[in-house]
C-alpha cells in the first residue's frame, strides 16, 4: 500500500446521523414531509442536487439554484453538528501511523468544500492529508469513480497500490470501479452487508495499523 484514500462522511467523522436530522428539518422548513421510505429512496447516498430536485419537485432548478439550496441544508448541518463533532474512533492514531510509514493520504468526498473544511479544521486533521478533493473538483459524483481516480493521479500512485476507505454502498461502488481495494467502515451499514462488497471490513480504526491491515488483506 502506497496510498490510503478516505471518504469523509461516515469514515473520518460519523456525520450521517446529523445529516439525517438536518435533511428532515430542511424538508420540514420547506413544507414537505420526509417519510422513512422517502429518506431511503431520495436522500440516503444521493448527491445534494438529486435530493433538492426531489424536495422541490415540479420546479425547474438551474445548477446554481440547486447548489444554493443544497448549501442552505449543509449550513444547517454544520450548525447542528458543531457541538457534537468527533472523529471515528481510532482515526487520528491511524493517520499518524500512515504518515510515519510514509504512506500518502487523500480525502475524496462528495460533500461541499465548506463541509470538508469544517470537519478537518474542527478535528485538527488537515495536516494528515496530502490531497483534498470535494464535489466541485470533479464532473461526475459517486458512484462514478472519477473522484478516486483523480485522487490517485494527484498522489502519483496506481490503483493496485491504493486502498480506499468507504462506508456507503454508493461510495464503495465508486471505489471498486476505480480499481483500488476497498475497506468498508461499518458506520452506515452492518459488517455483514459490507463484507459482500468490500475487500476488508472494520467497525472503526481502533487498534488498526498499516502493517496489520496489509497482513489481513
Amino acid at each position: 500500500m502506497l496510498a490510503a484514500i478516505f471518504d469523509m462522511d461516515g469514515v473520518i467523522a460519523d456525520t450521517n446521523p446529523y445529516h439525517t436530522i438536518a435533511w428532515r428539518e430542511y424538508y420540514r422548513r420547506n413544507g414537505k414531509p420526509l417519510s422513512d421510505a422517502d429518506f431511503v429512496k431520495y436522500v440516503s447516498g444521493n448527491h445534494n442536487k438529486a435530493i433538492v430536485a426531489h424536495l422541490f419537485d415540479g420546479q425547474t432548478l438551474t445548477d446554481e439554484e440547486a447548489y444554493r439550496l443544497g448549501d442552505e441544508k449543509e449550513a444547517l448541518f454544520r450548525e447542528l453538528y458543531a457541538p457534537h463533532i468527533v472523529p471515528v474512533p481510532g482515526l487520528p492514531d491511524f493517520l499518524k501511523a500512515l504518515k510515519k510509514a510514509g504512506i500518502k493520504t487523500a480525502v475524496g468526498t462528495s460533500a461541499p468544500v465548506e463541509n470538508l473544511d469544517f470537519v478537518l479544521e474542527k478535528l485538527g486533521l488537515r495536516d494528515y492529508f496530502d490531497v483534498l478533493l470535494h464535489e466541485k473538483l470533479v464532473q461526475r459524483p459517486k458512484p462514478d469513480p472519477e473522484i478516486y481516480s483523480k485522487a490517485m493521479e494527484m498522489l502519483g500512485v496506481s490503483p493496485a497500490d491504493s486502498l480506499i476507505f468507504e462506508d456507503s454502498m454508493t461510495g464503495i461502488r465508486a471505489a471498486r470501479a476505480s480499481g483500488a481495494r476497498v475497506v468498508g467502515v461499518a458506520t452506515t451499514h452492518t459488517t455483514d452487508e459490507l463484507r459482500t462488497v468490500s475487500d476488508y471490513v472494520i467497525r472503526d480504526f481502533t487498534g488498526l495499523t498499516p502493517e496489520g491491515l496489509m497482513a489481513a488483506l
